[in-house]
């Protein structure tokens, strides 16, 4: 029996940041911009294959996950009616505010 991963569906505010934020590293480099792309999308691939796997924030329950592995960037989604939504894509060194997703 084949299991078909969720969709990814990106909350609108989450695309539009991610795309400015590469957008932004594209104008010194756009190699690594699109390297950075694909292992964004690579890491979410995966999360939608396996959404448990990663890590809850313990400040938002069990309901949000987050993904560290795509250095810069922190990548925060949940998983809703059989979807992986991503809720926001920031730089690891930002400040993380829970009270922003509650």
């Amino acid at each position: 029996m084949v299991v078909k991963p969720p969709a990814i569906q990106w909350a609108d505010p989450a695309e539009d940041r991610f795309d400015r934020m590469l957008a932004y590293i594209e104008v010194e480099n756009p190699v690594v911009a699109r390297k950075l792309w694909g292992k964004v999308m690579a890491a979410l691939e995966q999360a939608a294959r396996y959404p448990e796997l990663a890590p809850h924030i313990p400040a938002l329950g069990r309901t949000y996950r987050e993904i560290l592995t795509v250095h810069p960037f922190r990548v925060i989604y949940r998983v809703e009616e059989g979807r992986l939504r991503v809720i926001v894509v920031m730089g690891q060194e930002q400040d993380f505010d829970p009270e922003r997703f509650l």
